[in-house]
């Protein structure tokens, strides 16, 4: 199970939104092109299936070791020998348990942090980790996911009461930022980036969470800058719609 792709579309001149999930593809203007790192295979089926024993997580299925549920450490192996899974079950549910590539790295880990709290953490094949779940009372609330080199793709983190992002960072192969999402000064409040290829800022700004509406609206002054760092134009923002705008 892995937290959904978010984006922030900060400076593309549509509606900024910080509680939907998008693809993060949809983050990149078509006229432009960022290079991307290879973000890695999904892992097989057969080690996914292990999540169906994880109630933490949903799971809802129940392991049986001959007649009865499972009780203790249980091991599964590849046909070549190699371990593939090692979990501690109770009444047929895990509570703990790794996974492992057939090359016999580790490929993930599951444990809890304390009686509401737990942790999925991922790796690829080669040992870089691949991705970091954690989750508080069944919902996940942190995320983040790595280039096959270990470099930092991804990353988001949601509000803890309201139905928003109050992080979310997206990072092209040479670890430059595409676009960052961060908290700000107020309540719900956000401070936005988005970047030329290269990692030259293109804008910044704020913006703000709104309940009532379930969307985020920008406020006060936006910035756009040129590949050379040189201001080219501010917005002035009132309720999420341009009140004023001079070019430089």
């Amino acid at each position: 199970m892995v937290f959904p792709r978010a984006v922030v579309l900060a400076c593309s001149g549509l509606a900024t939104w910080a509680c939907v999930a998008q693809h993060d593809t949809l983050l990149l203007a078509q006229d432009e092109h960022y290079v991307m790192g290879d973000a890695g295979e999904d892992p097989s089926p057969d080690l996914n299936a292990y999540e169906a024993f994880n109630s933490p997580l949903g799971g809802d299925s129940v392991r049986t070791c001959g007649e009865h549920p499972c009780i203790g450490w249980v091991e599964d192996l590849y046909p070549n020998g190699g371990l593939k899974h090692r979990g501690y079950y109770d009444g047929g549910k895990l509570t703990v348990y790794k996974n492992f590539h057939p090359n016999g790295s580790i490929e993930r880990e599951f444990k809890g942090i304390d009686a509401v709290k737990c942790v999925l953490r991922t790796w690829h094949a080669n040992g870089n980790p691949r991705s970091e779940t954690r989750y508080a009372e069944g919902a996940a609330y942190q995320y983040e996911d790595h280039y096959v080199n270990g470099q930092l793709r991804y990353a988001e983190e949601r509000h803890r009461s309201e139905p928003c992002f109050t992080r979310m960072e997206l990072y092209a192969a040479d670890g430059k930022p595409i676009s960052l999402l961060r908290k700000g000064g107020g309540k719900l409040e956000f401070e936005q980036e988005e970047f030329h290829p290269g990692g030259a800022l293109k804008c910044k700004g704020a913006s703000r969470f709104v309940p009532a509406r379930m969307d985020t609206q920008r406020f006060g002054t936006w910035s756009y800058f040129d590949t050379n760092g040189i201001k080219v134009r501010e917005e002035d923002y009132v309720d999420g719609k341009i009140h004023a705008s001079r070019t430089f």
